[in-house]
C-alpha cells in the first residue's frame, strides 16, 4: 500500500549511489545539492518511491531512509565507528532477537546500539555503558533520530567495575582494555551466553587471548576479520570497486561455562 511523504518526515533523497540525503521536510524549506534544487513544499504528498526533478533537469528519488542509511548519512559521529560489514557478523554472533536483554560497554557515538536496540525490540532491552558522557549525549541524540532510545538504558558507568544486571543473554565489549572486565561481565551473562569483542589491532587480541585461557569461564574462542568488496553494478561491465575497505578491526566470540567449582 503506498503512502505519501507528510511534513515532518525524514526523507532519502537518492540521485545516485554517491549523491543521497536524508532531510526532514518542511514547508518553505529549499533542498539544495549540486544536482539542482527541489522545494519541499512540492515533495508534500507525493507517493514514497516516486520521483520529482531538480532544477537542474536531473531526476531525484524520495525514498524511506533504511537504518543503514542513517549509519552512512544520518548520524552524528563523535568517534570511531563500527562498519555495517562487522556490524552484520556481530549480530549473528550474539544470536539476539526480539526480547533479547544484550549488554554493550563502549558505546562511542551509538551507531551499534542501534543495530541491537533494533534488533531486541520491542520488549528487549541494551543497556549500554559509557565512561565518556559526552559520547553518550551523542549516543542518545543518534538514537532518539530513530525511535530507538526507548530500547536502551544508557548509563555512564565503567563496566569494569561491575555490571548491575544479571542473566544477560549477550555482550558485546568494544573498548581497548576488555580483559580487565571478563569477571564482571561473566557474572552479569547467562550460562552459555555469547559474548563478542571488537579490537583495532592483533597485540590486542593476543592479549585477550592469553587472558581469556586464565580466565577459564569461556570456551569456543574464534577470532574473525570480515572483509567485503563492492562491486560497480553496470550491466555488461560488472567489475570490483577499485576502493574499498580494508582492515577495521579483529572480532573475537566466546561462550560463557561455569568456571570449576562453581554451580
Amino acid at each position: 500500500m503506498a503512502s505519501s511523504v507528510e511534513e515532518g518526515s525524514e526523507l532519502l533523497i537518492y540521485v545516485d549511489r554517491r549523491r543521497k540525503w536524508i532531510v526532514r521536510v518542511e514547508r518553505g524549506k529549499v533542498f539544495g545539492s549540486d544536482r539542482g534544487t527541489a522545494r519541499h513544499d512540492d515533495m508534500i504528498g507525493r507517493e514514497v518511491g516516486s520521483s520529482i526533478e531538480l532544477s537542474a533537469g536531473f531526476k531525484a528519488y524520495l525514498l524511506r531512509p533504511l537504518l543503514i542509511d542513517y549509519l552512512e548519512r544520518g548520524f552524528a559521529r563523535r568517534t570511531q565507528v563500527l562498519y555495517p560489514k562487522d556490524m552484520g557478523l556481530i549480530l549473528l554472533l550474539l544470536g539476539i532477537g526480539p526480547g533479547s536483554r544484550v549488554l554493550e560497554a563502549g558505546i562511542g557515538s551509538g551507531f551499534m546500539t542501534a543495530v541491537l536496540a533494533n534488533a531486541v525490540r520491542p520488549s528487549g532491552k541494551v543497556y549500554a555503558y559509557e565512561v565518556r558522557e559526552e559520547f553518550a549525549e551523542v549516543a542518545l541524540r543518534n538514537l532518539r533520530r530513530v525511535g530507538l532510545d526507548r530500547f536502551v538504558e544508557v548509563k555512564i558507568r565503567d563496566v569494569k567495575q561491575g555490571v548491575e544486571e544479571r542473566d544477560l543473554d549477550a555482550a558485546l565489549l568494544d573498548m581497548p582494555d576488555p580483559w580487565d572486565a571478563l569477571g564482571a561481565v561473566h557474572e552479569a551473562l547467562r550460562p552459555s551466553a555469547p559474548i563478542v569483542f571488537f579490537l583495532p589491532t592483533a597485540s590486542q587480541v593476543d592479549k585477550l587471548l592469553y587472558r581469556l585461557r586464565e580466565f577459564g569461564g569461556f570456551i569456543d574462542v574464534r577470532v574473525f576479520e570480515t572483509l567485503l568488496r563492492e562491486y560497480r553494478p553496470v550491466p555488461g561491465a560488472l567489475r570490483p570497486e577499485t576502493v574499498m575497505v580494508g582492515h577495521t578491526g579483529y572480532i573475537v566470540f566466546a561462550r560463557k561455562v561455569l568456571k570449576e567449582g562453581s554451580s
